[in-house]
Parts: C-alpha cells; structure tokens; sequence
C-alpha cells in the first residue's frame, strides 16, 4: 500500500523537529524509520509517495505531537 506525505505534514514535522532542536538521526528514531527514508520525506517536493508504514509513523507522530500541546 502507497500512501502520500502532504507538504502540511512535511512542514508539521520539521516544525516540530526544530522546536525540540531534534537531528535527523534522532527524528528518524522517534519516527522508527531509517535516516534515508526521512530525508526523502522531509526534502523532496510535496506530494511525496510513500509506503504505508513511513506514511502511518510520520501521521502516528504528528498526531502524538498535536496532543501533547
């Protein structure tokens, strides 16, 4: 299954990245997906393809995030 990273949501995660001073590593840990898979996330152009699992660990992230606030 294929699902797709929004810009809201790649802009939501490098928010909250850098509010929490986090390293790619370190997002990527939180996130329980490789640094490389990450990156993709983060830098390539909006609406970016991803598989089901990086899409459900970057939406569960968020959402964890939203609720903390």
């Amino acid at each position: 299954m294929q699902a797709i990273i929004t810009k809201d949501q790649q802009l939501a995660l490098l928010r909250n990245a850098g509010e929490k001073r986090l390293t790619q590593t370190a997002l990527a840990d939180k996130l329980g997906i490789t640094r490389m898979t990450l990156r993709r996330v983060i830098d390539a152009e909006a609406p970016v393809v991803v598989s089901g699992k990086t899409f459900t660990a970057v939406n569960n992230f968020l959402i964890d995030q939203l609720a903390k606030q």
